[in-house]
């Protein structure tokens, strides 16, 4: 997968907040501090598009396209 021109979109709370862009969707699931914005920044090579933090439950969630 290439993923081009990646930017934060919104971070939503409520459905009703949800993007309506019909744009493929990736799920990543786990526990705190256990490298999923690592993971996400790795993956579209960027050093701060996902938040990162070293205290566990303090990242901010995000939807990403």
């Amino acid at each position: 997968m290439i993923i081009k021109n990646p930017k934060f979109e919104i971070s939503a709370v409520r459905p009703n907040q949800y993007p309506k862009n019909n744009l493929p969707e990736i799920v990543l699931v786990g526990k705190s501090n256990v490298g999923k914005s690592s993971f996400i920044n790795t993956m579209i090579n960027r050093k701060k598009l996902a938040r990162t933090s070293s205290t566990p439950r303090k990242n901010s969630s995000n939807k990403f396209l």
